[in-house]
């Protein structure tokens, strides 16, 4: 009677255990499913070859010959004696155009300007010969003047001032110059993919006496086709006589970069080697 009983309470036991056991494996499916997923996913990325873009510019300064009129130069002399013509000369600079983008500047010519409405330029009364020159920086008038006109006095003391023998004129200089202009060329791309190592780009001048070089590049790293939220962007470099070389770092790779500048609108060349370390460069070795 006793051993019936007991079996009985088995058996209840058993048809609760199992609705339960079921529920419990239900609910776990989900999550050990997303488990695998995110497994499937680490194991994926890790698997995957990096890529890794680069784009670097070139920056360069090309001569440009310019022709630039300055403000106006006024010349203006004056005789009143009555008995004697007078020797004149006088010598101007104009302000030139200066700064560190600018050679070879010089007064190439200049113009006439009228003094006033209705006189031809250079405006003069009575006798004067005045001549214009010219050396790379000033503008030099220099000549005679004839003597005034002038009339009796009647009380007899001398001659009487009736109008000074002057000349006058305007001058425009003509300056020219060769400026350095900024150029900066469309950035040249290269991609990388392990496990490839070293990237030559080749960047050209934007022109033949291109002057004052500057560089800079980045880099980006790339899984499955989306760029990581890390890039590195270089300094700017100035170009020297000797290449130039530079390390850096990019989530746990090391970047060397070497920039041979070459002058006379030849060819620059920047080249980039990329190496993983430790587990990347494993992950990316099982994968080929």
């Amino acid at each position: 009677m006793r051993s019936d009983n007991l079996f009985r309470r088995s058996r209840v036991r058993v048809r609760w255990f199992l609705p339960t056991a079921a529920l419990l494996v239900g609910a776990a499916a989900p999550a050990l499913g997303q488990l695998r997923d995110q497994a499937t996913a680490v194991t994926s990325a890790a698997s995957s070859p990096v890529e890794y873009r680069i784009s670097a510019t070139l920056t360069d300064y090309c001569a440009v010959e310019r022709s630039l009129p300055l403000h106006y130069l006024a010349f203006d002399f004056h005789n009143a004696s009555c008995q004697s013509g007078s020797q004149v000369s006088e010598t101007k600079t104009p302000t030139l155009p200066r700064g560190p983008f600018y050679r070879d500047v010089h007064i190439a010519g200049y113009r006439w300007v009228d003094w006033s409405e209705g006189h031809s330029s250079p405006s003069a009364r009575h006798t004067a010969s005045v001549e214009i020159s010219k050396t790379a920086i000033t503008l030099s008038a220099s000549g005679w003047l004839g003597p005034a006109s002038c009339s009796k006095a009647s009380s007899g003391d001398g001659p009487v001032l009736v109008e000074d023998t002057f000349w006058q004129a305007k001058l425009v200089p003509e300056v020219q110059f060769i400026e350095d202009v900024e150029h900066q060329e469309q950035p040249v791309t290269a991609e990388l993919v392990v496990p490839e190592t070293t990237a030559v780009l080749t960047l050209s001048a934007g022109c033949a006496d291109a002057r004052d070089q500057s560089l800079q590049y980045s880099v980006t790293p790339v899984v499955n086709g989306v760029a990581g939220p890390s890039t590195y962007t270089s300094p700017v470099q100035k170009a020297g006589k000797a290449a130039i070389e530079s390390d850096a770092t990019l989530e746990g790779a090391s970047i060397h970069a070497r920039w041979n500048s070459k002058t006379s609108g030849d060819n620059n060349e920047l080249t980039l080697t990329i190496v993983q370390s430790g587990a990347q460069a494993e992950a990316a070795h099982h994968s080929q």
